[in-house]
């Protein structure tokens, strides 16, 4: 899927999103550096996300407490949780990636970590490796989306994913390694958690079919709905949204990659007719499939 939106504003500063940054509700793939701004007012995505401060500094104001954000800091959180930048120092300048949380949880990384981003916490991982590889991999991983060809999102995926795991593999060898900021969020059961990567990796399998919220619960054997409730409590949507958000990035896909008329796209993708497809394409993007189209060539020239 290409690159929907490039944004130069210096030599320095270059955003690129899969989809336009004014989409809140989810930035999607997403990778920048530029410079922080003073937010207004909190806001939040369904993304994770991971901020390197090259200089200058920061304070979130995050889940309701004050979070220092330092120069050198690598700091990796949901951004499903309420969060905005209401502290800021002259110069200051960072590296940011997104990935939908639909995605991260299809990963399957070690729980430790998951559970720790999902319960509203910001890690600072402490191993120099993990920063300065995640540092110089987003100049790469910028041209990547810039290309944006299946080999490189695939190679780009797997590498963020191994990040990842990285990440996790230092929560659990270390006793200090899990430094992280606790918003003291209450709900936290490690089951409750399995269940929620079991239901979004059966989602993720099963979209393009016309699969209900009792499909999904019956398939990790929960009733539907419990299933509706921890899932909510653990990603901050619901199982309908989930489901719905996989067949867009599905159509969104195939409207960049194929010739394919967009009513087969939107059957394909799991849509059960042109209307709720057009629909929930306008809403979420706030343009019609056909536009969304045109636009993608307009970037690739």
């Amino acid at each position: 899927m290409k690159a929907g939106r490039i944004l130069l504003k210096s030599k320095c500063d270059q955003e690129i999103f899969i989809t336009p940054r004014e989409q809140r509700s989810n930035f999607g793939l997403a990778v920048w550096h530029s410079s922080p701004q003073i937010m207004p007012e909190c806001h939040q995505h369904n993304d994770i996300e991971i901020n390197f401060l090259e200089h200058g500094g920061f304070t979130y104001l995050h889940g309701g407490h004050l979070v220092n954000v330092p120069k050198g800091s690598l700091v990796v959180f949901w951004a499903g949780m309420p969060h905005q930048v209401v502290r800021l120092e002259q110069g200051s300048h960072f590296k940011g990636l997104t990935v939908p949380i639909q995605w991260f949880l299809m990963w399957e990384v070690p729980e430790k970590l998951v559970s720790v981003l999902l319960n509203g916490d910001m890690i600072f991982p402490p191993c120099e490796y993990v920063a300065g590889y995640f540092e110089k991999q987003c100049e790469v991983w910028m041209e990547d989306l810039i290309r944006d060809t299946l080999d490189s999102r695939k190679t780009m995926l797997l590498e963020i994913e191994a990040w990842f795991r990285r990440v996790a593999d230092r929560l659990s060898g270390q006793d200090d390694a899990g430094k992280h900021f606790s918003s003291n969020r209450s709900f936290s059961v490690s089951g409750a958690l399995a269940k929620v990567q079991q239901m979004a990796k059966y989602i993720s399998e099963n979209y393009m079919n016309p699969i209900t919220v009792p499909d999904v619960a019956e398939a990790v054997g929960l009733h539907p709905n419990y299933a509706v409730q921890v899932f909510r409590h653990r990603t901050g949507t619901t199982l309908i949204d989930f489901i719905t958000m996989q067949r867009l990035s599905h159509a969104q896909m195939r409207l960049a990659t194929s010739d394919l008329r967009v009513l087969d796209i939107a059957f394909e993708a799991g849509f059960g007719s042109a209307s709720r497809f057009y629909a929930v394409f306008k809403e979420h993007l706030g343009m019609s499939p056909t536009e969304y189209r045109e636009m993608l060539k307009a970037t690739r020239y």
